[in-house]
């Protein structure tokens, strides 16, 4: 069955009937075929691997072949086919016991309406099966959210506050008290633990106590960089088993963690460069040397147990920003005065977030997907993300990215480049709303903020990049969540409204004083510290007070109507909540908790 929503003239955002777009969930009879058996009862799967004659020939016209589908989906079609074999041959199977009777002709009506029943209900089984599956893998899908969820068991640390939680597979990792534990998320029972140095940096990690799209992805292998008070350096890589890997790097290293248990060198050209002093005018605006080079940098990715190199690539300097340059230092003589010096080593920064790695410093930047892709124009040293602006690129959810159109540089509306995962790229005329949560299927659309309204586009085969709908009044600065055919967006204007994704009708609209948003609409990160999701309902961890007083809520809203399905109020100062196969873990003012 398509659940196809006609467009509403009335509601914001409406769409143009022949422009709906819809979205599967059960196909007819999961499982069944159309044409059903054969009259003799031959099953067309046992003619050929398609169900058709080997020797039929292909139509001289025919069309090209759609896009390859994804594991998932070859699964699912795997499993309907097999049921549909299930309900042919049973069909079959009745109609060759049951006499050519009238009676006959009853008891086989029955039987093979069972046999039907049967099918329906494995196929439903199956599709359910690898809907949760899908939405569990994503780093937002959690088990029911229907009832208020309470405290299932408890870890202590000595110290929480500066204590981090990471996703392994199957493995919820906390890092803090010089320690990495591994716990099992069901349970909270220790399964492992590793001893490292308390200055550790251990990730990669998101950007905590931040909202933002794609929240914490999980860590196939972490990797912690330790550093001495000596100012020797190291790195330890942990299996989700809880195996160890320890080697020591060199003390003057711009190093940090990277995915698949990678370790990112940024180094400078030229050797070591030592701080200077900088001439500041009446203003205090600092100015470079006269006739000063920026050095070029060398990016680096190694896999962080041997040191074997997974990937380089070296980033050309361009003109210089004196801000990008200069750190500001006090002396003992004036300590209250910061004073700034250019700093060509300390200005070096690498930003992995969104599944991008972006780099910047004194005179260079670039962009990386995690497998060396560069991102932005290596020939052009002026382009994004210059400037020092990281989250110039994302990834996206379903695969691909997206980033700025350099075409469109210096226009008054920002435009981007969207490449999808088939290779395609689409020129859009906005800003792509990536999703914090979804339910880890692939609708076959995105949504982007052009000027002030809100559009679709698809990403479908030859309608890639068609627009579907756009929405005027609709002008939706984030996307909380994106959740079987339903999209949950802030607006500009206040409100959070939950929208039709096929043609963009506005379904419910919730108060921002919910979420404590109030005037907060465009610092939504700061407010709202990350997105769950069961599928049916969006659980929104927010500030206990938007003028920064500690505490925390977590707001569970119905994905249906809006309706606030229940809340709970924490003293805790924290924002730490994570997912681990469907289980939610928190840290407290204690230490870690497990909700459900």
């Amino acid at each position: 069955m398509t659940e196809r929503t006609q467009p509403d003239s009335a509601a914001p955002g409406s769409s143009d009937p022949e422009k709906v777009h819809t979205f599967d969930l059960i196909d007819e009879v999961p499982g069944a075929s159309r044409d059903g058996a054969d009259p003799d009862g031959t099953d067309p799967d046992d003619a050929g691997t398609d169900g058709t004659d080997p020797g039929d020939a292909a139509e001289p016209d025919a069309e090209p072949a759609p896009r390859a589908p994804g594991r998932a989906a070859v699964a699912l079609a795997g499993a309907r086919s097999a049921v549909g074999r299930t309900v042919r041959r049973g069909g079959a199977a009745v109609r060759r016991r049951v006499p050519a009777t009238r009676r006959g002709r009853v008891l086989l009506a029955g039987g093979t309406a069972a046999v039907v029943v049967v099918a329906v209900v494995a196929g439903v089984l199956v599709d359910g099966a690898l809907r949760e599956r899908a939405l569990l893998a994503t780093p937002s899908g959690t088990h029911s959210l229907a009832e208020k969820p309470t405290e299932q068991w408890s870890v202590d640390l000595e110290n929480p506050i500066s204590a981090t939680l990471v996703r392994m597979p199957g493995v919820l990792a906390v890092v803090g008290d010089a320690k990495v534990q591994g716990l099992d998320p069901a349970t909270g029972e220790v399964r492992w633990t590793v001893d490292v140095a308390d200055a550790v940096d251990c990730g990669p990690l998101g950007a905590l106590g931040v909202g933002g799209p794609l929240g914490a992805l999980p860590v196939e292998k972490l990797v912690c960089v330790t550093a001495s008070e000596d100012g020797d350096q190291g790195v330890t890589v942990i299996e989700p088993d809880g195996a160890a890997t320890t080697r020591e790097l060199d003390p003057g290293a711009t190093v940090q963690p990277a995915p698949d248990g990678g370790l990112i060198h940024l180094e400078l050209a030229g050797g070591e460069h030592e701080q200077e002093p900088v001439v500041v005018d009446k203003v205090g605006t600092p100015h470079l040397p006269k006739g000063f080079v920026a050095p070029d940098l060398s990016v680096r990715v190694e896999d962080a147990a041997t040191g074997a190199e997974r990937w380089s690539a070296d980033v050309a300097a361009g003109p210089a920003d004196a801000n990008l340059c200069v750190t500001y230092t006090s002396g003992p003589e004036d300590p209250d005065t910061p004073t700034p010096v250019l700093d060509l080593a300390g200005s070096v920064y690498g930003d992995l977030s969104n599944g991008v790695l972006e780099v910047d410093g004194c005179g260079v930047s670039a962009a990386f997907l995690l497998d060396g892709t560069r991102l932005d124009d290596p020939k052009d040293t002026t382009d994004a993300p210059a400037g020092g602006v990281t989250g110039s690129f994302t990834a996206l959810p379903d695969g691909g990215w997206a980033g700025p159109d350099p075409a469109a540089a210096g226009a008054e509306t920002p435009s981007q480049v969207v490449h999808l995962p088939d290779g395609e790229t689409l020129k859009i005329d906005g800003q792509v709303l990536v999703p914090w949560a979804t339910d880890g299927r692939d609708p076959g659309l995105l949504l982007e903020r052009v000027g002030v309204h809100t559009e679709a586009r698809s990403t479908e085969g030859r309608d890639a990049g068609e627009q579907l709908w756009n929405a005027p009044v609709l002008r939706a600065t984030e996307l909380l969540a994106r959740v079987a055919g339903t999209g949950v967006v802030v607006d500009e204007l206040g409100p959070v409204r939950g929208i039709d994704l096929g043609t963009g009708a506005v379904r419910w609209t919730l108060d921002p004083d919910v979420l404590g948003l109030g005037d907060g609409t465009w610092d939504v990160g700061s407010l709202v510290f990350g997105a769950f999701t069961d599928g049916d309902t969006l659980l929104l961890p927010v500030s206990g007070d938007p003028a920064g007083e500690s505490g925390l809520r977590l707001v569970a809203i119905d994905l249906r109507d809006g309706s606030v399905r229940w809340e709970i109020e924490q003293d805790t100062p924290y924002t730490q909540l994570v997912s681990v196969d469907g289980y939610l873990a928190q840290i407290t003012q204690q230490g870690v908790v497990g909700l459900g």
